[in-house]
């Protein structure tokens, strides 16, 4: 009959007309249990998800590289006997079925909706599945879209990957890259709702880092804030009844030693922090030791509650003050913009008694 009068379809339409088609084909094919010749028993519960061994192994590297006599090499699985003429079970106990379901769409499909929670799990399985394409797809999903808003939440979602499995390598360069972004814009990023839902180890992880650009009061009140927000408690520190006090206590436990406490100052010490409650009876009596005899405590500056933390730029934006090294007492170059015009030398020493932003103040005005 030939394409109806007054209808039409250009070349590519006409190369790509059963395209669709074809990709709803393939996901009913997925939902096939009956054709399905292997079995994956996905999480602690072993939920049964099928799959054919054909199109895994076309898709998948962990199926292609299977020596004779395998099934298939996926890191932490188990291939359990099967009688013949049923499907072969496959055991992945560290794996989410929803996400591993997500992942079969895509194997199937090449469709695939990622989300800020589950991309990491997602890149995991492309590492360990050997789905290179969608791998790269979900570090440009990272990549891409970190922000104020989510770089907690993505520290937290990398930090849960298992450490049992090979994606986990993949993804320590994205733990160090959010808590590198989340310390240059610390100010922001502790003010949200992904901060305050981090899980204990992750905020740990933050807040031992040395590139956080806080001063160490706002460490503290960042801190406390979550502690907060963790346990349910509205009120202001004075307010707290005894029951509600003990709560924000153990949720600080364990974070509060890396609260760079000999830093915060001493009327901040006793107005906000020791109030609470919080600091153990020892590191008290150390804080109020070190106010009364700093020389002391800087006989032994290696040790990493008295270096003020640093950020690679000091003002956000902006190129004036770069941090070469990451130390307090290292070395820090000053954009030649800063010191032109004035007798500053280009490269200065920091001084940890001296806070840097008052250093580069009384550097460009020399």
């Amino acid at each position: 009959m030939g394409t109806p009068r007054g209808v039409c379809i250009s070349a590519d339409k006409k190369t790509h007309a059963g395209v669709t088609h074809l990709l709803d084909d393939l996901q009913r094919l997925l939902e096939d249990k009956e054709h399905a010749d292997v079995v994956f028993l996905v999480g602690r519960d072993e939920v049964p998800i099928y799959a054919h061994r054909l199109i895994m192994m076309y898709r998948c590297k962990s199926f292609q590289n299977a020596k004779r006599g395998e099934v298939c090499r996926i890191p932490g699985s188990n291939v359990v006997p099967s009688a013949p003429g049923t499907p072969t079970p496959i055991r992945l106990p560290h794996v989410q079925p929803e996400a591993f379901r997500q992942f079969l769409i895509f194997v199937y499909t090449g469709k695939i909706k990622l989300q800020d929670t589950g991309v990491f799990e997602m890149m995991t399985l492309a590492q360990d599945l050997g789905m290179e394409v969608l791998k790269i797809t979900c570090e440009d999903y990272v990549t891409s879209t970190l922000s104020v808003m989510n770089a907690c939440t993505f520290l937290a979602a990398a930090m849960e990957i298992p450490d049992r499995c090979t994606g986990a390598k993949g993804t320590k360069s994205f733990v160090d890259h959010c808590i590198s972004y989340v310390g240059e814009n610390a100010a922001e990023c502790v003010k949200t709702n992904s901060f305050l839902n981090l899980p204990k180890d992750a905020l740990i992880k933050l807040v031992s880092s040395d590139c956080l650009a806080l001063e160490e009061e706002d460490v503290w009140r960042a801190v406390l804030n979550w502690a907060k927000y963790q346990t349910g408690v509205t009120q202001p520190t004075a307010h707290w009844t005894e029951e509600e006090r003990v709560r924000v206590c153990q949720q600080l436990t364990g974070v509060i030693n890396h609260v760079r406490l000999l830093l915060i100052d001493s009327q901040v010490f006793a107005e906000e922090v020791e109030p609470t409650g919080a600091v153990p009876m020892e590191l008290s009596l150390e804080r109020y030791r070190y106010a009364a005899l700093p020389y002391k405590f800087r006989e032994n500056s290696d040790d990493k509650r008295m270096q003020p933390r640093v950020s690679c730029k000091f003002f956000p934006g902006s190129q004036i003050l770069v941090n070469v090294s990451g130390f307090i007492g290292c070395k820090f170059y000053v954009h030649q913009e800063a010191a032109q015009g004035t007798n500053a030398a280009a490269v200065m020493l920091v001084r940890p008694q001296v806070p840097v932003q008052e250093q580069l103040l009384m550097l460009v005005q020399e």
